[in-house]
């Protein structure tokens, strides 16, 4: 049972991590977060900014980024707190 709670932990870790990611990266944009949708293109454009491409692992994770994206002006949005 340990070895699950710890993949637990390091998927919320890396979902934690992306959503940082987003956060910061429209921060140094200063986007305007009232323009912004939360799909998947501006998502991509963000990773494509950020890593240089996108990879077929993010384009199979297509869905799951653009929830974590979404989390993350969600976040922005209530003034950068993180959900406890």
């Amino acid at each position: 049972m340990e070895t699950s709670d710890r993949l637990v932990d390091v998927y919320e870790m890396k979902d934690r991590m992306m959503i940082d990611l987003f956060k910061t990266k429209l921060q140094e944009t200063q986007a305007d977060l009232g323009q912004l949708r939360g799909t998947w293109i501006e998502a991509r454009e963000i990773l494509k900014a950020h890593f240089g491409k996108i990879t077929r692992t993010m384009v199979t994770n297509e869905n799951k980024l653009r929830n974590l994206y979404q989390a993350a002006l969600r976040e922005l949005k209530e003034g950068g707190k993180r959900p406890t």
